[in-house]
Parts: structure tokens; C-alpha cells; sequence
């Protein structure tokens, strides 16, 4: 496919903490700098994870920012409660 040049640098800082039993916090502190337009967002994303076994786990959150962690999306509309599903080899 078609490359682009992106000037947009995202930097997330995570805390992940065991709570109980199978459940994990996770808080991150996002920044969304575009280097060409010197324009910074910022802001929050918290979420509760639950393991169910060793390869898989389901959280829920909520995204406090107004961008997406995709770089590529320019819209500032994705505020908001997000699920997740991850899976291990």
C-alpha cells in the first residue's frame, strides 16, 4: 500500500495493577503531539481486565482523550467506553 509521512508522535505511560483474583487496573496517561502543526492533546484512559486462564483476557474502560491510539485517524471525536480482548500464543 500507499506510505505517508505522519508528524505525529503518541507517547502512553501505563500502570497495570493486580487487584483481586483475576482482576487487573489499568490507568494511561496519553499524549498526542503533531510535530508540524505544534498542537499537544492530552489526557487519560482507565480500564478493568479480567484473565480467564493464561492466554486470555476482556476489559472494558473508559477512553478520557479525544484521539484514537491509531496515529493515522485525524478526527478528535473518540471519547469514550471501549472493549478489549486480548489473546496470547
Amino acid at each position: 500500500g500507499e506510505w505517508h509521512d505522519s508528524s505525529m508522535l503518541l507517547t502512553v505511560v501505563r500502570a497495570r495493577r493486580h487487584v483481586v483474583r483475576q482482576w487487573d487496573a489499568l490507568a494511561e496517561y496519553r499524549v498526542l503531539h503533531d510535530r508540524k502543526g505544534d498542537n499537544r492533546r492530552h489526557g487519560v484512559l482507565v480500564g478493568m481486565y479480567r484473565r480467564s486462564g493464561d492466554r486470555i483476557e476482556m476489559g472494558v474502560g473508559y477512553n478520557f482523550t479525544d484521539f484514537s491510539d491509531d496515529i493515522r485517524d485525524a478526527g478528535y471525536n473518540r471519547q469514550g467506553w471501549f472493549i478489549d480482548l486480548i489473546g496470547k500464543l
